[in-house]
């Protein structure tokens, strides 16, 4: 009877630590969108593609120049194998866009339309690119996180649609981000779903939204798509040109300057005797009055009118 009871009460603490690992809807998309998390779920898979097209747009509203759009849509391509190799691709459509390809202890990093330049990588550069990369849901959900409901739709599914009452607005952390506290949401909706192990699988958001920045009433709307898959195949080192080392520009002025900048002591006027060190002034010096007045020489001694000098 004893082994029983304790039977029971194994079992139904158990079950109450796992109820207690659940986590609201909302927390789980919070803690799998983050960049970090988001990377760590792509090495789990031992091989994984993530694809996201974001669009950003944003116009003036009610001032003289309302109605012109600033807007730009970000396609990212992410292949990481089970080594760890990454091929991060970019592109946009005002002509922008990077590659960054990372093997072993190299990394080659070419702009849009340029050729790669192969070196070192050195830590922490890649888990800052990788972040990068995936920064795009993260950055959307951040936006309208605060008018967000998140609703169970199926298994490890959820629909996103306004809530009725925003959450309260986050303390800021830095100036530039100072204008997400005044986002009020219009439309939103959306989907999500998460893997086994809560890792991002899916996730399309678009909203509509007004905001104040600068203390300028502007209106915008964002939208992403994004999603993981499962790939095998390894990343390779594409083609690409080594960067030159280059001299240390205090070397190259060194053996340029060399010898000037105090290098070689200044001449100095050698002192003469009787002058303290200082050099006379041609015709100045005290008088035989003791005034100061400029000192001329008396003239030549001539002869008397009449007179002839005595050779």
């Amino acid at each position: 009877m004893i082994t029983t009871l304790l039977l029971v009460a194994a079992w139904t603490s158990c079950g109450r630590g796992k109820r207690e690992e659940v986590q609201p809807p909302d927390q789980e998309l919070d803690a799998a969108l983050r960049p970090a998390a988001l990377v760590s779920a792509l090495r789990r898979l031992s091989g994984a593609h993530f694809h996201a097209t974001a669009t950003f747009r944003v116009n003036a509203a009610g001032g003289p120049d309302a109605g012109a759009k600033d807007a730009i849509t970000t396609t990212t391509d992410l292949w990481i194998d089970k080594q760890g190799n990454f091929r991060l691709a970019e592109s946009n459509d005002q002509d922008g866009g990077r590659e960054v390809v990372r093997v072993a202890g190299d990394l080659a990093v070419a702009l849009r339309f340029g050729k790669f330049i192969r070196r070192p990588a050195q830590d922490p550069e890649p888990q800052r690119f990788l972040e990068e990369g995936v920064g795009a849901p993260s950055a959307t959900w951040d936006t309208v996180r605060r008018f967000v409901k998140v609703v169970p739709a199926g298994s490890r599914a959820f629909r996103l649609s306004q809530a009725a009452e925003p959450l309260p607005a986050p303390a800021t952390a830095t100036p530039l981000r100072k204008w997400r506290e005044t986002v009020e949401v219009q439309t939103l909706v959306g989907d999500a779903r998460l893997d086994a192990s809560g890792g991002l699988q899916a996730l399309s958001l678009a909203s509509h939204f007004r905001a104040v920045r600068d203390g300028t009433p502007i209106e915008g709307e964002i939208a992403v798509a994004a999603s993981v898959d499962a790939v095998l195949a390894p990343v390779t080192m594409p083609a690409a040109e080594t960067l030159p080392a280059r001299q240390r520009t205090i070397l190259e002025e060194r053996a340029l300057l060399g010898g000037l900048g105090g290098r070689t002591p200044a001449l100095q006027p050698s002192p003469k005797k009787g002058t303290g060190g200082r050099r006379p002034i041609e015709g100045v010096g005290s008088g035989q009055d003791g005034s100061k007045q400029p000192h001329r020489p008396s003239p030549a001694k001539q002869p008397a009118a009449g007179k002839q000098e005595t050779p």
